[in-house]
């Protein structure tokens, strides 16, 4: 398997994709396709592993480019070429840190969505205390209409019954109540949809129960999933902080966090946005990962291994059958 890997992008820079794949490939055998600046990702591998390939491009598009007109100019951008190296049978997967907006774009107009599917959407695992929960959207699109959220919907549930072997998922709507009437127009609009589409919906989701495992999706636009995502990893952030300041406050405290301290590191392990790694986009007609910008080499190392195993279960192909 070939899985072709943008460089730019994440905060660390072209180290932290390199270390990423390496660390990958001690955990499964593909070959990673680099594309970017050929010289630096050289040295960077600098012999520890010898198959692998290198697309050569200094250019990328950055955040604060608008992503369709950057996907339309920047023909030698490394996600473009990404995007249009997918194309060929050679190449299996794609996997990026960089610009969310430019890897909507390009799923949008290069490897074009699938057939019915009006919106792709990022799909991201949720760790909770009954398995994993998947929230759509979180961040590829920030307006939403009903039609939309019964698709991500859909594909949620073809995700988790192909990929995590889930059985008929409960489906979820975020929303600031579980009663029916709550919400604002599109959450009201969606609710009656859901109702009467051809999927197991449970109603309405609060966002204090992200994490306890209630439903197997919940369903948001980009703008309240992306919120609802960074507050969760913030407060778990905040949380694993303040707990290791009450550990090193005493000599008492500090002989407890030794008892604890195995425990206690599983338990966040557990909750980490490492070991999630990434999300997939669901909808377009190529397998695609976003991995956080702010990712480390294990959290890349997870991601990779979260799309070989998306591209194993072809997933696309099952969506494409639910719309049949």
């Amino acid at each position: 398997m070939k899985i072709l890997i943008d460089t730019y992008g994440a905060d660390q820079g072209e180290k932290v994709l390199v270390d990423g794949a390496i660390l990958c490939k001690e955990k499964r055998d593909f070959t990673p396709v680099f594309i970017g600046n050929k010289e630096k990702i050289e040295k960077l591998i600098g012999g520890r592993i010898s198959d692998y390939e290198i697309i050569h491009t200094d250019e990328f598009i950055s955040n604060d480019e608008d992503p369709a007109r950057a996907i339309r100019r920047k023909k030698d951008a490394s996600i473009v070429i990404a995007f249009e190296k997918a194309k060929e049978e050679a190449y299996d997967g794609i996997l990026s840190a960089g610009s969310t907006g430019a890897l909507l774009a390009g799923g949008l107009f290069i490897a074009k969505r699938i057939k019915g599917i009006d919106r792709a959407c990022l799909a991201t695992s949720l760790p909770t205390l009954k398995g994993t929960t998947l929230l759509m959207d979180t961040g590829a699109n920030m307006d939403c209409k009903k039609e939309f959220l019964e698709e991500f919907g859909l594909m949620g549930k073809v995700y988790l019954e192909n990929v995590l072997a889930i059985e008929n998922p409960k489906i979820g709507l975020l929303n600031v109540g579980v009663e029916e009437h709550k919400g604002n127009k599109l959450t009201k609009e969606t609710y009656a949809l859901l109702k009467e589409a051809n999927m197991n919906f449970v109603g309405n989701i609060e966002a204090r129960d992200l994490l306890t495992g209630k439903v197997n999706v919940v369903l948001a636009d980009g703008f309240d999933g992306n919120i609802a995502i960074k507050t969760a990893e913030g407060v778990l952030k905040l949380l694993a902080g303040q707990m290791k300041d009450v550990f090193y406050k005493s000599l008492l405290n500090k002989l407890a966090a030794g008892i604890l301290k195995k425990d206690l590191k599983a338990m966040f392990n557990k909750y980490s946005a490492d070991e999630v790694g990434g999300a997939p986009l669901l909808g377009v007609q190529a397998y695609v990962y976003k991995a956080h910008g702010n990712a480390n080499e294990l959290a890349i190392s997870n991601a990779l291994l979260g799309l070989m195993d998306y591209i194993d279960k072809k997933v696309i192909e099952k969506i494409e059958g639910e719309l049949i």
